[in-house]
């Protein structure tokens, strides 16, 4: 199943289970133990190892949480530690064992800044991976993280990645465009993380784009989370001025996204993160060519 989070109210949230094969959606229950911070209070993303264990971020602190034993219920959280970096993180995913740690899977997050990060989820220590470069048709333009990642072996058992990016301003800017699902580039992030040393771009291409360009996109903005299983990526939108908390699936073919439900919760915040084990089936192609 896909597991995915949304927001109640700015203090709150619940966790979700959809299944894939019907879409259907199950309320988990509701986040308990965050730390009330301005930083710590909601949860901003998820993400499940190989054997099905859920962890959560805030923006600051990562957790380990305790699914409730009757549906719904209390999600309890046990915090691990407080990221080791200033900037706030608001996607997760595990990386495969190989991936990155020859023995281990690897907790990534990524931060408001477009950058991806490797978390110790001991210490709360962080290795800067890189981000996913800048982008060639505009200028002054890069190409941030929007949301989310999931990592996965496909058919073959190579590690791969998947992402939601978006083209905003270099140095932070609410002027973005709408997301489009770009592939990860595995090898310069393992090298990123072997040699502790940023990559100048984690961009393996962008579906539906090409070398001459990004393409259409996905047409919809602040895809926030992103789950894959078999041929199938699935996004998870928040509440935008044209549109309501969103699921929609996204072709890997076109990189276009086809409304599949649409939901409502208070304050039609919407989603905010999901994940999906690393053992999940997922048989994407390649991205196409970066764009140049």
């Amino acid at each position: 199943r896909v597991r995915s989070s949304a927001a109640s109210d700015v203090y709150k949230r619940q966790l979700y289970s959809m299944d894939p094969q019907t879409k259907a959606t199950t309320t988990i229950g509701t986040f308990a133990g965050t730390g009330g911070t301005s930083t710590d209070k909601a949860v901003t993303d998820l993400a499940v190892n190989a054997n099905g264990d859920v962890f959560v971020n805030t923006e600051s602190v990562v957790y380990r949480a305790a699914l409730p034993s009757s549906l719904p219920g209390t999600v309890s959280l046990t915090r691990l530690a407080a990221l080791q970096t200033s900037d706030r993180f608001y996607a997760l995913a595990f990386a495969p064992a190989g991936a990155l740690d020859p023995a281990n899977e690897t907790l990534i997050g990524g931060d408001g800044n477009g950058e991806l990060w490797a978390i110790d989820t001991a210490s709360g220590a962080t290795i800067d991976l890189g981000h996913f470069g800048n982008d060639p048709a505009k200028s002054g333009n890069v190409f941030a993280l929007s949301g989310d990642l999931v990592f996965y072996e496909d058919a073959s058992g190579n590690p791969t990645g998947l992402a939601t990016i978006r083209s905003c301003p270099s140095g932070g800017s609410s002027s973005c465009g709408k997301d489009y699902l770009a592939g990860v580039d595995m090898a310069a992030l393992k090298n990123a993380y072997t040699n502790k040393h940023a990559a100048t771009s984690l961009l393996a291409g962008i579906y539906g784009g090409s070398s001459a360009g990004a393409g259409g996109g996905t047409g919809y903005a602040d895809v926030f989370g992103l789950g894959a299983w078999q041929g199938s990526v699935f996004g998870f939108t928040r509440h935008t001025s044209s549109s309501p908390p969103t699921l929609i699936l996204i072709d890997p073919m076109s990189g276009a996204g086809t409304q599949l439900a649409t939901f409502t919760f208070p304050n039609n915040n919407g989603w905010s993160g999901a994940g999906v084990t690393t053992k999940v089936t997922v048989n994407v192609p390649q991205p196409p060519p970066v764009p140049q």
